[in-house]
């Protein structure tokens, strides 16, 4: 929250730094977002068969309902990045609302002890674990980061955008293959294999 007129006169610094700090954590929040489900998108979008497979064995669905339902996600997921985009209070809305349903969705398959790949982009050889749960949790508090700084701050400058345009990316797409990062750095790992 913003200091009072007289505590700002006499300490001008800590409200520039606490803009500056909203307008960080707007723009690598939205950005961040934006990349994730782009190309969590994107990466369904180009084979659909793997989320089609993971709702069929995990949701009482049959084939054709499951296509459905995972185009469906595609679309939510793209209208997500649009909303970041030009609506930005929507699309951390959507963001959290995906996100939330997901993370009930996963745990639901954890639960229930099914093994299968969590296709959240495309194909995968990990199966649904509490890495999941723990990276979706991570974006939860994103969305809800980017919600609360807009109050504070409702756009970032485009300066700021690019600067965090490389980290944030990162972030989003790294999130996106956190099962797999994990994986790779295991001590169970093996290079050879």
């Amino acid at each position: 929250m913003l200091l009072p007129a007289g505590l700002a006169a006499v300490f001008p610094a800590v409200n520039e730094d606490r803009e500056q700090l909203m307008e960080l954590l707007l723009a690598f929040s939205k950005l961040s977002l934006i990349s994730l489900f782009g190309i969590s998108a994107a990466m369904k979008a180009k084979d659909l068969a793997p989320l089609v497979s993971h709702l069929t064995l995990t949701l009482p669905l049959s084939r054709p309902f499951a296509r459905v339902l995972a185009s469906a996600t595609v679309v939510m997921e793209l209208l997500a990045v649009v909303a970041l985009l030009i609506f930005p209070f929507l699309g951390f809305v959507v963001s959290l609302l995906l996100l939330v349903g997901f993370t009930a969705h996963l745990s639901r398959v954890l639960a229930s002890g099914v093994t299968t790949s969590c296709a959240c982009a495309g194909s995968s050889e990990s199966t649904v674990s509490a890495i999941h749960l723990l990276r979706n949790a991570i974006l939860i508090v994103v969305a809800v980061a980017g919600i609360t700084s807009l109050a504070f701050q409702p756009d970032p400058s485009a300066v700021m955008q690019l600067m965090l345009a490389g980290p944030a990316v990162l972030f989003g797409a790294g999130m996106l293959r956190l099962d797999e990062m994990t994986t790779f750095f295991s001590p169970r790992y093996s290079r050879s294999s």
